[in-house]
């Protein structure tokens, strides 16, 4: 099995530049400029642009909670907040709601996060977000880049559920 041949890493970018151009991904002006799993693939991809023309969709920004705000314009479905909050957390506030391009991650049945009954405002669907969707109001990426201790932590507790 070959995984790093130049047909797959043309295929890579493709999907790729697809994300980019799908939200508001613009690097230079994200909250986590540098310390980005969408960022870094791309660096490591070699992508200097996107050939796609982009949408520029205008899609909410709740920043309803008191902690944290989620942007719903550099989201790109990983779904990694929603399978966090259901099985580590047990407390299923994220969902995800519609399809294709219209698809988005919603809380509670699509109320604002500020209002969310389930949230128990424990912090691991910000630490697991790949991109700037999911950040907490007033903290550092320094900060929260001493955080990624954090993660062994989630895999441990995933296979003490099972």
């Amino acid at each position: 099995v070959y995984t790093q041949t130049e047909r797959l890493q043309k295929y890579r970018r493709m999907v790729l530049e697809l994300l980019f151009s799908e939200r508001n991904h613009i690097c230079s002006v994200c909250v986590v400029n540098g310390h980005c799993e969408l960022q870094n693939l791309a660096q490591t991809l070699g992508m200097t642009h996107v050939s796609v023309p982009y949408r520029f969709p205008r899609l909410h920004v709740d920043a309803s909670h008191e902690r944290f705000v989620v942007d719903h314009n550099r989201c790109v479905l990983c779904t990694r907040c929603v399978r966090v909050c259901d099985e580590i957390e047990g407390a299923h506030t994220w969902d995800v709601m519609g399809r294709g391009i219209d698809c988005r991650v919603i809380t509670d049945l699509n109320q604002p996060w500020g209002e969310s009954e389930t949230c128990t405002s424990c912090g691991k669907c910000v630490n697991v977000c790949p991109t700037g969707a999911l950040f907490e109001k007033g903290r550092p990426i320094s900060e929260r880049m001493k955080r990624r201790r954090f993660l062994p932590y989630l895999t441990m507790m995933r296979e003490e559920r099972r």
